[in-house]
């Protein structure tokens, strides 16, 4: 029979009661879904599902809300596989997930899988290529995935996972995609094998409840491109040094950071690592140094002090994000003015300053500029320092009226975002001025 690249989304009853044969029935269809309401592979319903695969497109899903079966789920994965690729159960009722070797299908979704604990796969199966299980009870990555040869996307979500070790996936050559968030994690467990290599591009960690990382848990991790560990309880990152040779983008927002060396990090193709939402007091140690890096994102931590002069000649650095920080000073300490050739957006807002000293800032590609929120009584020309500037946002800040008065033409124009009176509201400020369009500004005389 050939095979057809439909989908098969089952609502199981395992052992149900049997139902009197009947001839088989045609299902509903319902846009580009063939739904059967009940079906009975204890009666017709293996040869119903048998005739959809036969006569539907190509490309279709079978959607069986309720199916009774007195097979094991092993057995019954290897009989559908027959005429579908992909399965996809919307609750499954069993302890073990049992993958047959020499089953056929590509793909394996389980959307609600509680009782699930482990997987078993007795021998090598070289065709399933997608593994995908939320709301399941495993706890720690089972063996058995050492036999799933072609796998290359690998879910393991919202579930019941404590610990990760990269060790059952050494036989994975193909795996790219490794998800484990919003688990219970709390341990990455290195490898003692100096030799193992994974092939993952993407693995996320996300919303788990890690506190330290060891760098040795990712040595075997050559060619990842993408890391996310947001939103897990991270305070240290300590062990070996992180050394990923290929990673792109790093993802630590939302933990515990409080402190960030990264002098030793073997990271020369990051491009951006993410570090908002922590405790950090100030900019991490030695993150100028490493060579590609194009981004300083560093928005809601509790830095109060940064000294410009560390990141002077980072001629990579295309934009800084202090936002939502408790900076009282923005410094640039020693002689002359510091320079950072290729910066193009700074974002200093939401925090507690009061005066720049923008004239020590060399920024020549600087195009964007963002104080808002602040405690900015009065303005330069920012234009005029920063010639490539081309908007500049200062709402929200308790700027003087002749401030506004100097600079009008550049609020008329839209290049200056000042606070503004809103059409019948007051200004929270003491004062207002009015432009030559009408438009009225607020100010504080």
């Amino acid at each position: 029979m050939q095979q057809h690249q439909t989908t098969v989304n089952l609502s199981p009853w395992t052992n149900g009661p049997a139902i009197v044969q009947s001839a088989p029935q045609p299902c509903q269809l319902q846009g580009a879904k063939c739904v059967y309401d009940k079906l009975n592979l204890s009666a017709d319903g293996l040869q119903r599902l048998r005739t959809s695969g036969r006569d539907l497109p190509q490309v279709f899903q079978i959607d069986v809300k309720l199916l009774i079966t007195p097979y094991p789920d092993g057995v019954l994965l290897q009989l559908i596989s027959e005429f579908v690729q992909e399965v996809v159960y919307e609750n499954y009722h069993e302890r073990i997930l049992r993958i047959p070797p020499v089953s056929a299908l590509t793909d394996l979704v389980f959307r609600k899988a509680p009782p699930l604990q482990t997987i078993a796969v007795a021998a090598p199966n070289n065709r399933l290529t997608t593994l995908s299980i939320k709301q399941s009870n495993i706890r720690s990555m089972p063996s058995a995935l050492t036999n799933l040869r072609q796998l290359a996307t690998l879910a393991l979500e919202n579930g019941a996972l404590e610990s990760v070790s990269l060790e059952p996936l050494a036989n994975c050559l193909q795996l790219s995609i490794l998800m484990c968030g919003n688990n219970r994690i709390r341990q990455l467990i290195p490898s003692q094998n100096e030799n193992l290599f994974i092939s993952l591009k993407d693995l996320i960690l996300d919303n788990n409840l890690l506190e330290t990382i060891d760098g040795a848990f990712f040595l075997p991790l050559r060619r990842l491109a993408y890391l996310d560990l947001g939103s897990n309880r991270i305070q240290r990152i300590e062990g070996r040094p992180l050394s990923l040779p290929q990673v792109m983008y790093i993802q630590l927002v939302s933990n515990q950071l409080a402190e960030l060396d990264v002098t030793r990090w073997n990271l020369p193709n990051a491009i951006e690592i993410y570090l908002d939402n922590n405790n950090l007091t100030r900019v991490p140690i030695g993150i100028q140094t490493l060579p590609n890096l194009t981004t300083l994102v560093l928005p809601n931590n509790l830095l109060t002090v940064v000294d410009l002069r560390r990141l002077s000649g980072w001629t990579k650095l295309q934009r800084i994000n202090l936002a939502g920080n408790r900076l009282t000073r923005v410094i640039v300490t020693g002689k002359g003015r510091t320079s950072l050739p290729n910066l193009e957006q700074l974002d200093l807002s939401n925090n507690q300053l009061t005066q720049l000293r923008y004239a020590r800032w060399h920024l020549p590609k600087l195009s964007l500029l963002v104080v808002a929120l602040n405690q900015l009584t009065r303005l330069p020309d920012l234009f005029k320092l920063f010639p490539k500037l081309r908007r500049a946002f200062a709402v929200q800040n308790p700027l003087h009226c002749n401030t506004i008065r100097r600079w009008q033409q550049y609020i008329a124009e839209f290049k200056l975002a000042v606070d503004t009176a809103m059409p019948g509201m007051n200004c929270a400020t003491s004062s207002t001025y009015k432009l030559p369009s009408g438009r009225v500004i607020c100010c504080v005389e």
